[in-house]
């Protein structure tokens, strides 16, 4: 069962909890101070109650209201309701937590929340009553996702009632100005000497929002409204979803089923596109592709003459992408599409690249993961690039990057690399990496070993200066070891050599270090091959529902 119960604006920002146990987030229907109906009240206390008596090993997170504290509504149908549920989840939940929150802006459909009834009014020159002495505290949905998931995180609390919200109120008339300024319109209101203001107690929190990048400084309102509102202003973002896929064929129609999910719920805010990559798949991975892409013009689809590898399927991907933004992401589901949402919070903040990090992998064995953090860790510091420890290429980059990457001509290409030496504001996003979704990976231990080698090589020179380095170790061993000799000898003319083992093993060291050398430097010297020639990287055989052709890079 879904771990994650209710609809609207918390349910939905809450959806990468959906695939996890530990916790039940309740984020039912009544969210809507002007609520009046009793059957949906009455609908959410049965949903509360029967949750409660399924999921007893878990923590209940129940979604409550800063109404509570608000003298003007205290008697009202919703707030009553909410004072219900908060008793009863304290007095039946084993270990649960409520959060109160005010009032939450963020991509919703209920029209009678305040911004969003304020927008429409003014927008649409409404007249409306406005309580002039009344207070409110706004807060983003972003922001109410990164409090919490650190509360849920750092396990602070336990059987709490916890407010999150932002640290400063302001009027309504306030918030109204600030309304005005961002729709160009004047508001139509009846201003009434009505209106309460109340203290909202934010203490359990302020560690939190002391470590975080959470500002609720005096742009704060006007950046969310421009976050959540310039679609009815301008014309929305597209972002760009980048799949190289090979031999799929059992789990792509799950991971469009889902991916879809996850882009619908950023509409209007986004529009999108879904850019597959075949990379010349031997099984049924292209047709079932370009089903999709018949029944769904946002689905693109690109088509490769013959296997290029992944990290080409990639460059392709990015080169053909028309978005705002993009994200690249395997289809084996072992990267949460869910978890694009958490990555598009962090880009809202400024960051131009939002990486996945994965400290916990499902499904992979200990020596692979111990592998895999070895050579992060030497990667990390033989290149003179700083590459992030425990990622991958499941990213969020900006415009601006893409741009750059399109720049970048070179055939060995190691993306996760390319994207950190360009720069820009970068930051990670952890997440549990999930098992996969069908079949098994085509990624061998031979790609494996060739895909690190080229990490390894490509944004780094040190590997070169270990022929010097040994060279030097190792004449200055054999000098010392003939001074040695040649005073034994000196001072016991008995002294003879002997050990015919010990110089096999010395002869083949040396020739292993040589061989070693050599090795190290054909793969610069094949990589200088391959550049000079100037083949293109790809080549396009066919595309579905791409507006531009170009067949090659």
């Amino acid at each position: 069962m879904a771990m994650v119960i209710g609809k609207g604006v918390i349910a939905n920002r809450f959806v990468d909890y959906s695939l996890q146990s530990k916790y039940l987030i309740f984020a039912g229907n009544v969210n809507d101070s002007a609520i009046k109906d009793e059957n949906t009240i009455q609908e959410e206390e049965v949903a509360v109650r029967t949750a409660l008596s399924e999921y007893l090993d878990t923590t209940f997170v129940y979604f409550s209201s800063c109404s509570i504290l608000d003298p003007d509504v205290r008697h009202t149908p919703y707030v009553q309701h909410k004072v219900r549920m908060e008793k009863l989840i304290q007095d039946s939940a084993k270990s649960f937590l409520i959060f109160r929150l005010p009032q939450v802006m963020g991509l919703s459909d209920t029209k009678s929340s305040l911004v969003n009834y304020l927008v429409d009014a003014i927008s649409n020159q409404k007249p409306f009553e406005l309580w002039q002495n009344a207070k409110k505290n706004v807060i983003d949905i972003d922001d109410v996702h990164e409090i919490i998931s650190e509360v849920l995180k750092r396990n602070i609390c336990s059987n709490k009632i916890i407010n999150v919200a932002s640290t400063h109120q302001i009027t309504v008339l306030e918030l109204v100005r600030h309304i005005e300024d961002f729709t160009g319109h004047a508001a139509n209101y009846v201003l009434l000497s009505r209106g309460a203001s109340f203290e909202i107690d934010v203490a359990e929190i302020m560690p939190i929002l002391n470590d975080s990048k959470v500002d609720f400084g005096e742009d704060y309102i006007k950046t969310s409204l421009n976050k959540y509102f310039s679609h009815l202003m301008h014309h929305p973002k597209l972002l760009s979803v980048i799949v190289p896929t090979y031999n799929e064929e059992h789990g792509i129609e799950e991971f469009y089923r889902r991916t879809k999910n996850v882009l619908l719920k950023l509409s209007p805010r986004f529009e999108h596109e879904i850019i597959f990559v075949n990379d010349f798949s031997t099984d049924n991975t292209f047709q079932k592709l370009k089903l999709l892409a018949l029944a769904d013009s946002s689905v693109k689809l690109i088509n490769f003459s013959r296997n290029f590898g992944n990290q080409i399927a990639i460059t392709a991907g990015i080169d053909f992408s028309r978005g705002d933004i993009a994200v690249v992401i395997d289809d084996d589901l072992q990267d949460p599409p869910e978890i694009i949402l958490n990555l598009i919070a962090k880009w809202d903040k400024g960051y131009k690249v939002v990486y996945g990090v994965r400290p916990k992998r499902q499904g992979v064995n200990l020596l692979f993961k111990l592998a895999a953090k070895m050579y992060y860790r030497v990667i990390g510091n033989l290149s003179d690039t700083k590459i992030p420890n425990d990622t991958g290429d499941f990213r969020l980059i900006d415009r601006v990057v893409i741009e750059t990457l399109k720049k970048m001509k070179e055939e060995s290409r190691y993306y996760r690399g390319m994207v950190a030496w360009v720069g820009f504001p970068q930051v990670g996003v952890i997440y549990e990496r999930d098992k996969r979704h069908a079949g098994l990976s085509t990624f061998s231990f031979k790609k494996y070993v060739n895909f690190a080698l080229n990490g390894l090589t490509s944004f780094t020179e040190k590997p070169l200066y270990f022929s010097s380095l040994a060279g030097i170790v190792i004449t200055s061993i054999s000098f010392v070891l003939a001074i040695v000799l040649i005073v034994s000898k000196i001072t016991n003319p008995a002294f003879s050599i002997q050990g015919w083992t010990s110089m096999t093993v010395i002869i083949l060291f040396f020739g292993g270090i040589q061989l070693l050398s050599i090795g190290i430097l054909g793969i610069y010297i094949s990589k200088i091959y391959r550049e000079v020639k100037g083949r293109p990287l790809y080549i396009v055989e066919s595309t579905e529902n791409i507006e531009h052709s170009n067949n090659e890079r």
